[in-house]
Protein backbone atom coordinates (compact mmCIF):
# COMPACT_ATOMS: atom_id res chain seq x y z
CA UNK A 1 0.00 0.00 0.00
CA UNK A 2 3.21 2.35 -0.27
CA UNK A 3 2.54 3.44 -3.81
CA UNK A 4 -0.84 4.55 -3.14
CA UNK A 5 -1.74 6.12 -6.88
CA UNK A 6 -0.85 2.46 -8.23
CA UNK A 7 -3.24 1.13 -5.72
CA UNK A 8 -6.01 3.44 -6.51
CA UNK A 9 -5.80 3.53 -10.39
CA UNK A 10 -5.66 -0.59 -10.26
CA UNK A 11 -8.99 -0.26 -8.26
CA UNK A 12 -10.06 2.15 -10.77
CA UNK A 13 -9.91 0.20 -13.59
CA UNK A 14 -10.94 -3.27 -11.95
CA UNK A 15 -14.23 -1.01 -10.81
CA UNK A 16 -14.68 0.44 -14.84
CA UNK A 17 -14.24 -3.22 -15.80
CA UNK A 18 -16.59 -4.36 -13.18
CA UNK A 19 -19.24 -1.90 -14.17
CA UNK A 20 -18.90 -2.99 -18.07
CA UNK A 21 -18.69 -6.59 -16.76
CA UNK A 22 -22.37 -5.67 -15.29
CA UNK A 23 -23.67 -4.01 -17.66
CA UNK A 24 -22.50 -6.32 -20.92
CA UNK A 25 -23.70 -9.36 -18.69
CA UNK A 26 -27.36 -7.82 -17.96
CA UNK A 27 -27.74 -6.46 -21.21
CA UNK A 28 -26.52 -9.75 -22.72
CA UNK A 29 -28.92 -11.56 -20.57
CA UNK A 30 -31.63 -9.75 -21.41
CA UNK A 31 -31.15 -9.53 -25.42
CA UNK A 32 -29.22 -13.19 -25.68
CA UNK A 33 -32.06 -14.87 -24.13
CA UNK A 34 -34.61 -12.90 -25.93
CA UNK A 35 -32.95 -13.79 -29.16
CA UNK A 36 -32.14 -17.09 -28.47
CA UNK A 37 -35.95 -17.49 -28.02
CA UNK A 38 -36.61 -15.41 -30.89
CA UNK A 39 -34.45 -17.86 -33.14
CA UNK A 40 -36.37 -20.75 -31.67
CA UNK A 41 -39.60 -19.48 -32.83
CA UNK A 42 -38.58 -18.89 -36.08
CA UNK A 43 -36.92 -22.33 -36.40
CA UNK A 44 -39.91 -24.01 -34.93
CA UNK A 45 -42.13 -21.98 -37.44
CA UNK A 46 -39.93 -23.37 -40.45
CA UNK A 47 -39.95 -26.78 -39.32
CA UNK A 48 -44.49 -26.58 -38.77
CA UNK A 49 -44.50 -25.21 -42.05
CA UNK A 50 -42.70 -27.73 -43.13
CA UNK A 51 -44.76 -30.44 -41.73
CA UNK A 52 -47.74 -28.98 -42.87
CA UNK A 53 -46.47 -29.32 -46.67
CA UNK A 54 -45.76 -33.03 -45.69
CA UNK A 55 -49.00 -33.72 -44.71
CA UNK A 56 -50.50 -30.96 -47.29
CA UNK A 57 -48.63 -33.21 -49.83
CA UNK A 58 -49.80 -36.54 -48.35
CA UNK A 59 -53.44 -36.07 -47.25
CA UNK A 60 -55.10 -38.53 -49.39
CA UNK A 61 -52.95 -41.15 -48.56
CA UNK A 62 -53.25 -40.86 -45.41
CA UNK A 63 -56.56 -40.17 -45.10
CA UNK A 64 -57.09 -43.52 -47.60
CA UNK A 65 -54.73 -45.61 -45.40
CA UNK A 66 -55.64 -44.20 -41.76
CA UNK A 67 -58.84 -42.50 -42.32
CA UNK A 68 -57.37 -39.36 -41.55
CA UNK A 69 -54.57 -36.97 -41.39
CA UNK A 70 -53.76 -37.62 -37.67
CA UNK A 71 -51.61 -41.25 -37.82
CA UNK A 72 -50.00 -42.26 -34.35
CA UNK A 73 -46.98 -43.32 -36.55
CA UNK A 74 -46.69 -40.77 -38.75
CA UNK A 75 -46.94 -38.40 -35.60
CA UNK A 76 -44.37 -40.59 -34.18
CA UNK A 77 -42.25 -40.78 -37.06
CA UNK A 78 -42.28 -36.63 -37.68
CA UNK A 79 -41.44 -36.42 -33.42
CA UNK A 80 -37.78 -38.59 -34.22
CA UNK A 81 -37.30 -36.03 -36.91
CA UNK A 82 -37.88 -32.96 -35.12
CA UNK A 83 -36.90 -33.97 -31.55
CA UNK A 84 -40.22 -31.64 -30.44
CA UNK A 85 -43.88 -32.82 -29.73
CA UNK A 86 -46.04 -32.40 -32.53
CA UNK A 87 -50.00 -32.45 -32.34
CA UNK A 88 -52.44 -32.02 -35.30
CA UNK A 89 -55.97 -30.29 -34.77
CA UNK A 90 -58.03 -31.87 -37.38
CA UNK A 91 -61.77 -29.91 -38.41
CA UNK A 92 -63.14 -31.90 -36.47
CA UNK A 93 -61.37 -30.72 -33.09
CA UNK A 94 -59.98 -34.18 -32.66
CA UNK A 95 -56.65 -33.01 -31.32
CA UNK A 96 -54.43 -35.96 -31.90
CA UNK A 97 -50.47 -36.58 -30.70
CA UNK A 98 -47.96 -39.18 -30.01
CA UNK A 99 -47.70 -39.88 -26.03
CA UNK A 100 -45.79 -42.53 -24.24
CA UNK A 101 -46.93 -44.77 -21.25
CA UNK A 102 -47.05 -42.69 -18.10
CA UNK A 103 -44.36 -44.18 -16.59
CA UNK A 104 -41.67 -43.03 -18.99
CA UNK A 105 -43.27 -39.59 -19.45
CA UNK A 106 -40.96 -36.60 -19.21
CA UNK A 107 -40.97 -34.13 -16.74
CA UNK A 108 -41.29 -30.65 -16.80
CA UNK A 109 -37.30 -30.04 -16.54
CA UNK A 110 -36.33 -33.20 -19.06
CA UNK A 111 -38.90 -33.36 -22.26
CA UNK A 112 -36.42 -32.23 -24.85
CA UNK A 113 -33.65 -34.60 -23.92
CA UNK A 114 -35.94 -37.21 -23.12
CA UNK A 115 -37.41 -36.85 -26.86
CA UNK A 116 -33.81 -36.84 -28.37
CA UNK A 117 -33.22 -40.37 -26.98
CA UNK A 118 -36.90 -41.52 -27.57
CA UNK A 119 -35.48 -44.48 -30.05
CA UNK A 120 -32.70 -45.46 -28.10
CA UNK A 121 -35.46 -46.05 -24.89
CA UNK A 122 -38.09 -47.86 -26.89
CA UNK A 123 -34.83 -50.25 -28.00
CA UNK A 124 -33.84 -51.13 -24.56
CA UNK A 125 -37.19 -50.92 -22.50
CA UNK A 126 -39.58 -52.07 -25.36
CA UNK A 127 -41.71 -49.02 -23.84
CA UNK A 128 -45.19 -49.14 -25.21
CA UNK A 129 -46.89 -46.49 -27.73
CA UNK A 130 -50.13 -45.28 -28.24
CA UNK A 131 -51.91 -42.76 -30.40
CA UNK A 132 -54.06 -40.27 -28.44
CA UNK A 133 -57.21 -38.44 -28.95
CA UNK A 134 -57.26 -36.00 -26.16
CA UNK A 135 -60.78 -33.22 -25.56
CA UNK A 136 -60.47 -30.02 -27.16
CA UNK A 137 -62.47 -28.54 -24.69
CA UNK A 138 -59.97 -29.39 -22.21
CA UNK A 139 -57.61 -27.14 -24.07
CA UNK A 140 -56.95 -23.47 -22.24
CA UNK A 141 -58.46 -20.99 -23.73
CA UNK A 142 -55.42 -19.42 -25.40
CA UNK A 143 -54.67 -22.34 -27.49
CA UNK A 144 -58.59 -22.72 -28.54
CA UNK A 145 -58.11 -18.98 -29.86
CA UNK A 146 -54.73 -19.89 -31.87
CA UNK A 147 -56.19 -23.04 -33.10
CA UNK A 148 -59.50 -20.94 -34.39
CA UNK A 149 -57.04 -18.30 -36.34
CA UNK A 150 -54.90 -21.62 -37.25
CA UNK A 151 -58.22 -22.53 -38.92
CA UNK A 152 -58.98 -19.36 -40.56
CA UNK A 153 -56.11 -19.73 -42.28
CA UNK A 154 -53.12 -17.51 -40.29
CA UNK A 155 -49.90 -18.97 -38.81
CA UNK A 156 -49.33 -18.25 -35.09
CA UNK A 157 -47.02 -18.67 -32.06
CA UNK A 158 -47.66 -18.74 -28.65
CA UNK A 159 -45.98 -18.92 -25.23
CA UNK A 160 -47.99 -20.30 -22.51
CA UNK A 161 -48.20 -23.29 -19.86
CA UNK A 162 -49.62 -26.47 -21.12
CA UNK A 163 -51.35 -28.32 -19.01
CA UNK A 164 -50.71 -31.54 -20.89
CA UNK A 165 -47.10 -31.55 -21.05
CA UNK A 166 -47.25 -29.71 -17.63
CA UNK A 167 -44.85 -26.84 -18.66
CA UNK A 168 -44.09 -23.55 -19.59
CA UNK A 169 -43.56 -24.30 -23.64
CA UNK A 170 -43.46 -22.42 -26.77
CA UNK A 171 -46.54 -23.36 -29.70
CA UNK A 172 -46.03 -23.05 -33.33
CA UNK A 173 -49.37 -23.52 -35.28
CA UNK A 174 -49.27 -23.40 -38.47
CA UNK A 175 -52.81 -24.51 -41.08
CA UNK A 176 -52.67 -27.47 -43.44
CA UNK A 177 -54.71 -26.84 -46.58
CA UNK A 178 -56.12 -29.17 -49.35
CA UNK A 179 -55.84 -28.93 -52.85
CA UNK A 180 -59.12 -26.45 -53.15
CA UNK A 181 -57.31 -24.37 -50.08
CA UNK A 182 -59.43 -25.59 -47.24
CA UNK A 183 -58.07 -25.67 -43.91
CA UNK A 184 -58.51 -29.25 -43.17
CA UNK A 185 -56.01 -29.03 -39.81
CA UNK A 186 -53.75 -27.52 -37.73
CA UNK A 187 -50.23 -28.91 -37.07
CA UNK A 188 -49.47 -27.50 -33.03
CA UNK A 189 -45.40 -27.99 -32.69
CA UNK A 190 -44.45 -27.37 -28.99
CA UNK A 191 -41.05 -26.84 -27.26
CA UNK A 192 -40.00 -26.15 -23.63
CA UNK A 193 -39.08 -22.89 -22.75
CA UNK A 194 -36.84 -24.13 -19.97
CA UNK A 195 -34.47 -26.04 -22.70
CA UNK A 196 -34.31 -22.32 -24.49
CA UNK A 197 -33.63 -20.97 -20.98
CA UNK A 198 -30.91 -23.53 -20.31
CA UNK A 199 -29.22 -22.59 -23.57
CA UNK A 200 -29.33 -18.98 -23.08
CA UNK A 201 -27.77 -19.90 -19.42
CA UNK A 202 -24.46 -21.56 -20.94
CA UNK A 203 -24.35 -18.32 -23.08
CA UNK A 204 -24.53 -16.60 -19.76
CA UNK A 205 -21.99 -18.71 -17.75
CA UNK A 206 -19.56 -18.97 -20.12
CA UNK A 207 -19.70 -14.89 -20.84
CA UNK A 208 -19.66 -14.91 -16.54
CA UNK A 209 -16.39 -16.98 -16.35
CA UNK A 210 -14.46 -14.94 -19.29
CA UNK A 211 -15.24 -11.78 -17.17
CA UNK A 212 -14.26 -13.52 -14.19
CA UNK A 213 -10.76 -14.15 -16.26
CA UNK A 214 -10.64 -10.79 -17.94
CA UNK A 215 -10.70 -9.32 -14.27
CA UNK A 216 -7.80 -11.02 -13.27
CA UNK A 217 -5.78 -10.04 -16.31
CA UNK A 218 -6.43 -6.86 -15.72
CA UNK A 219 -5.99 -6.66 -12.43
CA UNK A 220 -2.43 -7.77 -13.04
CA UNK A 221 -1.76 -5.45 -15.91
CA UNK A 222 -2.97 -2.48 -14.20
CA UNK A 223 -0.90 -3.36 -11.45
CA UNK A 224 2.14 -3.38 -13.76
CA UNK A 225 1.00 -0.70 -15.90
CA UNK A 226 0.46 1.41 -12.66
CA UNK A 227 3.25 1.03 -11.40
CA UNK A 228 4.73 2.50 -14.84
CA UNK A 229 2.96 5.01 -14.38
CA UNK A 230 3.73 6.10 -10.70
CA UNK A 231 7.04 5.19 -10.75
CA UNK A 232 8.62 8.91 -12.54
CA UNK A 233 6.14 10.24 -10.05
CA UNK A 234 8.06 8.30 -6.91
CA UNK A 235 11.21 9.30 -8.28
CA UNK A 236 10.19 13.05 -8.70
CA UNK A 237 9.07 13.41 -5.37
CA UNK A 238 12.43 12.15 -4.04
CA UNK A 239 13.87 14.91 -6.38
CA UNK A 240 11.79 17.56 -4.67
CA UNK A 241 12.00 16.14 -0.86
CA UNK A 242 16.03 16.58 -1.78
CA UNK A 243 14.93 20.16 -3.29
CA UNK A 244 13.56 20.70 -0.12
CA UNK A 245 16.52 19.66 2.60
CA UNK A 246 18.54 22.63 -0.02
CA UNK A 247 20.26 19.64 -2.28
CA UNK A 248 19.84 20.85 -5.25
CA UNK A 249 22.26 18.40 -7.27
CA UNK A 250 19.62 15.70 -7.79
CA UNK A 251 18.30 15.08 -11.17
CA UNK A 252 15.38 13.47 -12.52
CA UNK A 253 16.72 12.09 -15.65
CA UNK A 254 13.10 10.70 -17.08
CA UNK A 255 13.01 10.57 -20.87
CA UNK A 256 9.44 10.56 -21.82
CA UNK A 257 7.55 12.15 -24.01
CA UNK A 258 4.47 13.08 -22.30
CA UNK A 259 2.94 15.63 -19.45
CA UNK A 260 5.16 13.60 -16.91
CA UNK A 261 8.38 13.90 -19.27
CA UNK A 262 7.34 17.59 -19.44
CA UNK A 263 7.22 17.72 -15.56
CA UNK A 264 10.16 16.20 -14.57
CA UNK A 265 12.53 18.60 -17.10
CA UNK A 266 10.88 21.28 -16.03
CA UNK A 267 11.44 20.43 -12.49
CA UNK A 268 14.98 19.26 -13.55
CA UNK A 269 15.43 23.47 -14.44
CA UNK A 270 14.01 24.38 -11.58
CA UNK A 271 16.87 22.20 -9.59
CA UNK A 272 19.16 23.89 -12.13
CA UNK A 273 18.38 27.29 -11.28
CA UNK A 274 17.99 26.76 -7.77
CA UNK A 275 21.88 25.38 -7.73
CA UNK A 276 22.88 28.41 -9.54
CA UNK A 277 20.52 30.87 -7.28
CA UNK A 278 21.95 28.90 -3.84
CA UNK A 279 25.86 29.34 -5.56
CA UNK A 280 24.93 33.15 -6.16
CA UNK A 281 23.67 33.40 -2.66
CA UNK A 282 26.85 32.13 -1.06
CA UNK A 283 28.65 34.35 -3.15
CA UNK A 284 26.63 37.17 -2.06
CA UNK A 285 27.01 36.20 1.05
CA UNK A 286 30.84 36.25 0.93
CA UNK A 287 30.40 39.16 -0.62
CA UNK A 288 28.46 40.95 1.87
CA UNK A 289 30.99 39.55 4.50
CA UNK A 290 34.17 41.00 2.70
CA UNK A 291 32.32 43.90 2.24
CA UNK A 292 31.89 44.98 5.96
CA UNK A 293 35.29 43.48 6.63
CA UNK A 294 36.71 46.14 3.92
CA UNK A 295 34.54 48.68 4.63
CA UNK A 296 35.80 48.44 8.28
CA UNK A 297 39.21 48.35 7.87
CA UNK A 298 38.75 50.90 5.46
CA UNK A 299 37.28 53.19 8.16
CA UNK A 300 38.97 52.00 11.10
CA UNK A 301 42.38 53.45 9.79
CA UNK A 302 41.41 57.16 9.08
CA UNK A 303 38.99 56.79 12.27
CA UNK A 304 42.18 56.21 14.56
CA UNK A 305 44.43 58.69 13.25
CA UNK A 306 41.47 61.25 13.55
CA UNK A 307 40.94 60.13 17.08
CA UNK A 308 44.41 59.76 17.91
CA UNK A 309 45.11 63.26 16.77
CA UNK A 310 42.33 64.46 18.55
CA UNK A 311 43.68 63.46 21.92
CA UNK A 312 46.66 64.32 21.61
CA UNK A 313 45.53 67.69 20.85
CA UNK A 314 43.46 67.96 23.82
CA UNK A 315 45.53 66.32 26.09
CA UNK A 316 47.96 69.01 25.24
CA UNK A 317 50.79 66.78 24.42
CA UNK A 318 51.43 68.46 21.31
CA UNK A 319 51.25 72.05 22.22
CA UNK A 320 54.67 73.06 19.15
CA UNK A 321 52.52 75.42 16.63
CA UNK A 322 54.34 73.61 13.73
CA UNK A 323 53.08 70.09 15.28
CA UNK A 324 49.44 71.22 15.85
CA UNK A 325 49.62 72.00 12.48
CA UNK A 326 50.73 68.83 11.13
CA UNK A 327 48.13 67.18 13.10
CA UNK A 328 45.74 69.37 11.89
CA UNK A 329 46.63 68.40 7.89
CA UNK A 330 46.87 64.92 8.85
CA UNK A 331 43.21 65.06 10.20
CA UNK A 332 42.06 66.87 6.69
CA UNK A 333 43.98 64.17 4.64
CA UNK A 334 42.05 61.61 6.65
CA UNK A 335 38.57 63.62 6.55
CA UNK A 336 38.54 63.82 3.10
CA UNK A 337 40.06 60.26 2.60
CA UNK A 338 36.48 59.38 4.74
CA UNK A 339 34.55 61.91 2.30
CA UNK A 340 35.78 60.34 -1.07
CA UNK A 341 34.90 56.24 0.45
CA UNK A 342 31.29 58.00 1.60
CA UNK A 343 30.94 59.06 -1.83
CA UNK A 344 32.51 56.39 -4.43
CA UNK A 345 29.99 53.95 -1.74
CA UNK A 346 27.16 56.24 -2.30
CA UNK A 347 27.85 56.12 -6.05
CA UNK A 348 28.76 52.39 -6.19
CA UNK A 349 25.28 51.77 -4.49
CA UNK A 350 23.33 53.92 -6.60
CA UNK A 351 24.84 52.43 -10.22
CA UNK A 352 24.03 48.91 -8.24
CA UNK A 353 20.12 49.82 -8.15
CA UNK A 354 18.34 49.41 -12.01
CA UNK A 355 16.01 51.55 -10.70
CA UNK A 356 18.34 54.90 -10.08
CA UNK A 357 18.42 55.99 -13.45
CA UNK A 358 20.73 58.05 -15.48
CA UNK A 359 20.19 60.58 -17.24
CA UNK A 360 21.16 59.62 -21.59
CA UNK A 361 21.18 61.87 -24.51
CA UNK A 362 23.14 61.95 -27.62
CA UNK A 363 26.55 62.61 -26.51
CA UNK A 364 30.04 62.79 -28.53
CA UNK A 365 32.28 59.79 -26.98
CA UNK A 366 35.69 61.92 -28.36
CA UNK A 367 34.43 65.78 -26.79
CA UNK A 368 34.20 63.41 -23.65
CA UNK A 369 37.59 61.48 -23.73
CA UNK A 370 39.42 65.07 -24.56
CA UNK A 371 37.57 66.60 -21.12
CA UNK A 372 38.92 63.78 -19.59
CA UNK A 373 42.46 64.03 -21.02
CA UNK A 374 42.56 67.17 -19.93
CA UNK A 375 41.69 67.09 -16.66
CA UNK A 376 44.04 63.93 -16.02
CA UNK A 377 46.66 66.00 -17.54
CA UNK A 378 47.05 68.45 -14.19
CA UNK A 379 47.21 65.16 -12.48
CA UNK A 380 50.22 64.23 -14.21
CA UNK A 381 52.07 67.13 -13.48
CA UNK A 382 53.18 65.67 -10.45
CA UNK A 383 54.86 63.00 -11.69
CA UNK A 384 55.71 64.27 -14.61
CA UNK A 385 53.63 62.04 -17.07
CA UNK A 386 52.39 63.15 -20.59
CA UNK A 387 49.02 61.86 -21.78
CA UNK A 388 48.67 61.44 -25.13
CA UNK A 389 44.82 61.37 -26.74
CA UNK A 390 44.45 59.57 -30.62
CA UNK A 391 41.36 59.57 -31.93
CA UNK A 392 40.85 57.70 -35.74
CA UNK A 393 36.98 60.07 -35.84
CA UNK A 394 36.12 63.12 -34.24
CA UNK A 395 32.54 61.82 -33.84
CA UNK A 396 31.41 59.03 -32.27
CA UNK A 397 28.27 59.35 -31.01
CA UNK A 398 25.96 57.22 -28.21
CA UNK A 399 23.38 57.57 -26.03
CA UNK A 400 25.07 57.71 -22.33
CA UNK A 401 25.41 60.43 -19.38
CA UNK A 402 28.26 62.83 -20.18
CA UNK A 403 29.49 62.99 -16.66
CA UNK A 404 29.08 59.59 -15.59
CA UNK A 405 31.25 58.72 -19.17
CA UNK A 406 33.68 61.03 -17.92
CA UNK A 407 33.75 59.98 -14.32
CA UNK A 408 34.86 56.44 -15.88
CA UNK A 409 37.48 57.85 -17.79
CA UNK A 410 39.13 59.73 -14.91
CA UNK A 411 38.78 56.61 -13.09
CA UNK A 412 40.88 54.60 -15.55
CA UNK A 413 43.24 57.88 -15.56
CA UNK A 414 43.83 58.11 -12.49
CA UNK A 415 44.34 54.62 -11.90
CA UNK A 416 47.45 54.44 -15.16
CA UNK A 417 49.06 57.56 -13.67
CA UNK A 418 48.93 56.20 -10.40
CA UNK A 419 51.12 53.25 -11.49
CA UNK A 420 53.23 54.64 -14.24
CA UNK A 421 56.71 55.50 -13.11
CA UNK A 422 57.87 58.92 -13.10
CA UNK A 423 58.20 60.96 -16.39
CA UNK A 424 55.94 58.56 -17.73
CA UNK A 425 53.29 58.42 -21.03
CA UNK A 426 49.97 57.45 -20.30
CA UNK A 427 48.02 56.59 -24.42
CA UNK A 428 44.04 57.12 -25.22
CA UNK A 429 43.26 55.28 -28.52
CA UNK A 430 39.99 55.23 -30.08
CA UNK A 431 39.88 52.40 -33.32
CA UNK A 432 36.51 52.24 -34.41
CA UNK A 433 34.64 50.64 -31.08
CA UNK A 434 37.67 49.96 -29.13
CA UNK A 435 38.75 52.63 -26.44
CA UNK A 436 41.95 52.04 -24.56
CA UNK A 437 43.85 53.76 -21.96
CA UNK A 438 47.54 52.04 -21.72
CA UNK A 439 50.00 53.07 -18.96
CA UNK A 440 53.63 51.42 -18.67
CA UNK A 441 54.08 51.30 -14.94
CA UNK A 442 54.37 48.50 -13.01
CA UNK A 443 51.63 46.55 -14.57
CA UNK A 444 48.96 43.59 -12.70
CA UNK A 445 49.44 40.24 -12.14
CA UNK A 446 47.73 37.57 -14.43
CA UNK A 447 45.70 36.23 -10.99
CA UNK A 448 44.63 39.22 -10.13
CA UNK A 449 43.06 40.34 -13.11
CA UNK A 450 39.96 38.22 -12.92
CA UNK A 451 39.29 40.55 -9.88
CA UNK A 452 40.18 43.49 -10.89
CA UNK A 453 36.97 45.14 -11.23
CA UNK A 454 35.47 43.54 -7.80
CA UNK A 455 34.31 45.83 -5.13
CA UNK A 456 37.20 46.56 -2.30
CA UNK A 457 39.70 44.37 -4.22
CA UNK A 458 43.16 46.42 -4.25
CA UNK A 459 46.54 45.14 -5.27
CA UNK A 460 49.71 45.61 -3.36
CA UNK A 461 52.27 47.90 -3.48
CA UNK A 462 53.45 51.16 -2.62
CA UNK A 463 51.60 53.20 -4.76
CA UNK A 464 48.15 51.39 -4.40
CA UNK A 465 48.14 52.26 -0.26
CA UNK A 466 45.62 55.49 -1.01
CA UNK A 467 43.30 53.42 -3.05
CA UNK A 468 39.60 52.67 -1.76
CA UNK A 469 39.13 49.48 -3.86
CA UNK A 470 35.76 50.96 -5.21
CA UNK A 471 37.11 53.12 -8.17
CA UNK A 472 37.02 49.95 -11.25
CA UNK A 473 34.08 48.69 -9.26
CA UNK A 474 32.19 51.94 -9.91
CA UNK A 475 33.64 52.35 -13.71
CA UNK A 476 32.39 48.68 -14.24
CA UNK A 477 29.29 49.92 -12.99
CA UNK A 478 28.85 52.93 -15.43
CA UNK A 479 29.96 50.50 -18.30
CA UNK A 480 27.07 48.26 -17.82
CA UNK A 481 24.67 51.06 -18.11
CA UNK A 482 25.69 52.21 -21.14
CA UNK A 483 26.14 48.74 -23.18
CA UNK A 484 29.87 49.08 -22.81
CA UNK A 485 32.09 46.06 -21.97
CA UNK A 486 35.35 46.06 -20.15
CA UNK A 487 38.74 44.07 -20.20
CA UNK A 488 41.99 44.42 -18.73
CA UNK A 489 45.37 43.14 -20.31
CA UNK A 490 48.66 43.04 -18.45
CA UNK A 491 52.21 42.77 -18.85
CA UNK A 492 53.86 43.30 -15.77
CA UNK A 493 56.57 46.16 -16.39
CA UNK A 494 55.42 46.77 -19.82
CA UNK A 495 51.96 47.63 -20.21
CA UNK A 496 48.16 47.65 -19.10
CA UNK A 497 45.37 48.36 -21.08
CA UNK A 498 41.73 48.80 -20.08
CA UNK A 499 40.21 48.18 -23.47
CA UNK A 500 36.51 49.51 -23.86
CA UNK A 501 34.30 47.95 -26.38
CA UNK A 502 31.86 50.72 -27.43
CA UNK A 503 27.98 49.88 -28.63
CA UNK A 504 27.59 51.02 -32.23
CA UNK A 505 27.64 54.52 -33.02
CA UNK A 506 24.37 56.57 -33.79
CA UNK A 507 24.11 58.37 -36.34
CA UNK A 508 25.72 62.10 -36.76
CA UNK A 509 22.48 63.71 -36.99
CA UNK A 510 21.17 62.48 -33.38
CA UNK A 511 23.68 64.67 -31.91
CA UNK A 512 21.41 67.75 -30.74
CA UNK A 513 22.71 71.45 -32.02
Amino acid sequence: MRNKIAWKLTLYFAAVLLVFALVVGGTFMHFFGKHTLDLKKQEMQVRATKIAEVLQDNMSQLQKRYGGIGSSRFIRYIDNITMENVWVVDENKNVKMHIEDKKTQPNQHGMMQQHGHRRMLRQQEDVPERASDFDYNALSPEIKKAVEQGFSGRDFVLEEFNPVLEELVVTVGVPVSDASGKVRAVVLLHSPVQGMREAAWQGIRILILSCVVAMVLVFVLSMLFSWKFTNPLNKMRLVAEKMAEHDYTERCNIEQKDEIGQLAKTLDGLGERLLEADEASRKLEQLRRDFIANISHELRTPVTVIRGSLEALCDKVVTEPSEVEDYHRQMLSETLFLQRLINDLLDLSRLQNTDFPIEKEPVNLCDVVQDAVRSSQHLGLQKNIRIEAELDTPMYVLEGDYGRLRQMLLIFLDNSIKFSQVSGQVEVTLRHDRLMVTDHGSGVQQADLPHVFDRFYKTRGESNKSGSGLGLAISKQIAERHGIELEMTSSPGEATSVIMKLPPALKKGSMKQ
